[in-house]
């Protein structure tokens, strides 16, 4: 009696183990990591308390050199799969920073933070002198890459 229950145990805990193989796999299939996205809601913030400041339908963001800010963007562009059982976890994302119409003066590859719905480049104080600047990033999962990002333009002031 007792083999019997251990056979049917053993059974059972051998589908489990398929059922959750085949969910991990499909996961993987489905997230990012197999098709990164090109990063959507680019935005800057004047520091780590302040509202963003967005690239798209607003006035020109501006940082101050001072203080120092941070660029940031969404995996996947809001409403396009936004929380969607996906997970961005395992993203990392390369930002270039430059002056309009020049070479980066930064380029930098940043992980996702973990909540795995923000990537976050941060500037501290004096990274960069007063003037016009512009920045894009692309989306890496594993071995493939996102096409880049739009430039978002911005203010440094004093």
């Amino acid at each position: 009696m007792i083999r019997k229950h251990l056979r049917r145990i053993g059974a059972t805990a051998g589908v489990i183990a398929a059922l959750v193989s085949v969910a991990v796999a499909s996961a993987s299939a489905t997230g990012s990591q197999a098709d990164p996205s090109v990063p959507g809601t680019l935005r800057v913030f004047a520091g780590p308390y302040e509202q963003a400041q967005f690239c798209e339908g607003g006035p020109t963001p501006v940082i101050s050199s001072a203080r120092g800010g941070a660029l940031a963007a969404s995996p996947t562009e809001f409403g396009k799969d936004a929380g969607k059982n996906r997970s961005y976890s395992s993203l990392r994302a390369t930002f270039e920073v430059a002056e309009p119409g020049e070479a980066p003066l930064i380029t930098k590859t940043k992980r996702i933070w973990p909540n795995g719905m923000v990537f976050n480049l941060a500037l501290a104080a004096g990274d960069l002198k007063p003037g016009e600047y512009q920045f894009r990033l692309q989306a890496i999962g594993g071995n493939q890459a996102s096409a880049w990002t739009p430039w978002c333009t911005f203010t440094v002031t004093q």
